[in-house]
Order: structure tokens, then C-alpha cells, then sequence
């Protein structure tokens, strides 16, 4: 139980440091991202090959799982970049509706009932954010990308609980990273082009 609890702290200091950190590091959020991606998956392969876990897996069962792993890099993009467009409360808060959205997928992805419970509970944080909204206009691009980040991140929620059941959790998380660095690599010219570097 208390190493339950010490892994949870260690998960809300490690996404509050994530905030810091896209704020205080130069690079366009497109780089960012795309470094924090690879960084992952190269110290995932690591630990596959030091505890020696198996990874055989179909080449349609990798590309299923590194499909989902776009969603979580999508997810990391657009909140750096709320981040880079506003400030890191604003890039925090609005990620805190990663809650309503899941609400709202996970009946309908799962074909379950909707919790009208969930539903209000989440609903608080999208009143607070649309006072910030209405009061304070400056960073209204950087809510939006804010608000978009989360549903993101609920999609690759919804759908990781599947695989989870099925797969080892470090390999999804293995080759989901890999998805990412090679999907977000592919896009990279292209927001380099329009998004440069020297602009952040």
C-alpha cells in the first residue's frame, strides 16, 4: 500500500515537473516532444532487455499498439504547446480535464452506461476553465490547445485499458513510444517549416 502511494506521488510530481520543464526548455514544443518520445522508448528498450522481457509479437499486434501510442504523443504536444502559448498553470489546469473527457469516451467506447456523477463531478472543471476563458483573453490560444490536449489523452486512456489486459505494460509502453517518435518524426519538416525553432 505505501509503495501504491509513493508511486502515485511520484506520478503528480513527475507530470508538475513536466509542466516546468516545457516551460524553462527553448525548443519548440514539436521538438520537445519528439525528444521526450524517443528518450522514452531508448530507456524502455533498456529496461525490455535487462529484465529480460519477452516481446515477441505479431508485426499487426505492434502496429496496433504503437497506433495508441500517437494518441499519448498528441496528447504531450498540445500541452507543451498550451504551455508555450500561455503559461503552465493555464497548461495544467486545463489537462485536469482529461476527467470529463474520459467520462464521455469511455461509455461510449466501451458501449457502457453514462455516470451522470462523473459527468458533474467533471463538469467543475470545465466552469473554472471557461471563467479563465471569459476573464482572461491573452491566452485563449493556449486554452484551446490546453482543452484539446486531455480529450487526447482520455482517447489513449480508453483504449490502453485494453491492451493492458492483454500485454505487459512496458512493452505497450515500449512500442507506443516508438509509434510516436516515428509518427511525430514524419510530421517534423512540415512544423519545423511553419513552427521554427528560434520562435520560442
Amino acid at each position: 500500500m505505501k509503495h501504491s502511494y509513493f508511486m502515485l506521488h511520484l506520478a503528480v510530481l513527475c507530470l508538475g515537473l513536466s509542466g516546468v520543464f516545457g516551460k524553462v526548455i527553448s525548443l519548440n514544443e514539436g521538438i520537445l516532444t519528439w525528444y521526450r518520445v524517443f528518450l522514452a522508448a531508448a530507456i524502455l528498450f533498456f529496461i525490455l532487455k535487462w529484465y529480460k522481457i519477452p516481446t515477441d509479437f505479431t508485426f499487426k499486434e505492434k502496429l496496433h499498439i504503437a497506433k495508441n501510442g500517437l494518441l499519448l504523443t498528441a496528447s504531450w504536444l498540445l500541452f507543451y504547446a498550451s504551455i508555450k502559448y500561455s503559461n503552465i498553470s493555464i497548461g495544467v489546469i486545463c489537462y485536469c480535464m482529461a476527467s470529463f473527457f474520459t467520462a464521455i469516451f469511455a461509455p461510449m467506447i466501451n458501449k457502457t452506461k453514462f455516470r451522470l456523477s462523473e459527468l458533474l463531478l467533471s463538469g467543475l472543471t470545465l466552469c473554472g476553465i471557461a471563467l479563465i476563458f471569459h476573464f482572461d483573453t491573452s491566452h485563449q490560444l493556449g486554452i484551446v490547445l490546453g482543452i484539446i490536449s486531455p480529450a487526447f489523452a482520455s482517447l489513449y486512456a480508453v483504449h490502453n485499458e485494453k491492451l493492458t489486459k492483454k500485454y505487459n505494460a512496458i512493452c505497450i509502453n515500449y512500442y507506443q513510444m516508438i509509434g510516436g517518435t516515428i509518427g511525430l518524426a514524419c510530421l517534423l519538416p512540415f512544423y519545423i517549416q511553419h513552427y521554427p525553432i528560434s520562435t520560442f
